[in-house]
């Protein structure tokens, strides 16, 4: 029995002289840096992120909310962090690959008077149908799939629209009492436009 205390009696003193494996956070000197492959918090880039919402509709915490204001013309992506564990299915799962990527911030503690630390959120405008009102996407959305889809955008009305409003202004217009073959080709939603055909084939 006694050599187990003496073993004990010999990692004490041991532990007693040497320096701490933890640091003394947040009063350290040095922060502490971790390796690359860290999985902290997620962070949007404004430059990449389209506003999709692929990132919401795969992150198993919810911690991701898309909040859309039709009258603002405004789609509010906003990350909780408090909901948040950095699992990586965002970043995995983004459509342009550099939407939002996980950072190697490790710290999660804010105080309690500082509520805003822990969101991050980013704003993107949202096109409107100009028949019923419904969302259509993200203007950023759109001018994506322009780039991906090259030549071939052309195809698609509101593509074809947003194209044309790189070079001259489109002033809105309502729609008349009913949907007609003349509006295939303003901003409307797939709903409304599926309308239009089915109108101009049928009758």
């Amino acid at each position: 029995m006694i050599y187990p205390k003496l073993r004990e009696l010999k990692e004490a003193l041991t532990s007693l002289f040497t320096k701490p494996y933890t640091r003394k956070f947040p009063f350290t000197k040095e922060p502490y840096k971790p390796a690359d492959e860290f999985k902290g918090k997620p962070k949007f880039d404004e430059e990449n992120c389209i506003g999709c919402g692929t990132c919401a509709q795969v992150c198993p915490a919810e911690a991701i909310e898309m909040i859309d204001s039709i009258d603002e013309k405004k789609r509010t992506m906003r990350i909780n962090y408090t909901h948040c564990i950095y699992c990586g299915q965002c970043e995995e799962h983004c459509i342009t690959e550099n939407g939002i990527k996980l950072s190697t911030d490790y710290v999660t503690a804010v105080f309690s008077s500082d509520k805003d630390a822990d969101f991050e959120k980013i704003e993107k405008e949202i096109l409107i149908c100009q028949n019923c009102g419904e969302i259509i996407g993200c203007n950023d959305h759109l001018d994506w799939l322009i780039e991906r889809l090259g030549p071939k955008a052309y195809a698609n009305p509101n593509l074809l629209s947003q194209i044309q409003k790189r070079y001259f202004d489109i002033p809105e217009s309502k729609i008349k009492c009913k949907l007609r073959r003349e509006d295939y080709y303003k901003l409307v939603c797939p709903k409304c436009r599926h309308q239009i055909v089915v109108e101009d084939v049928f009758g």
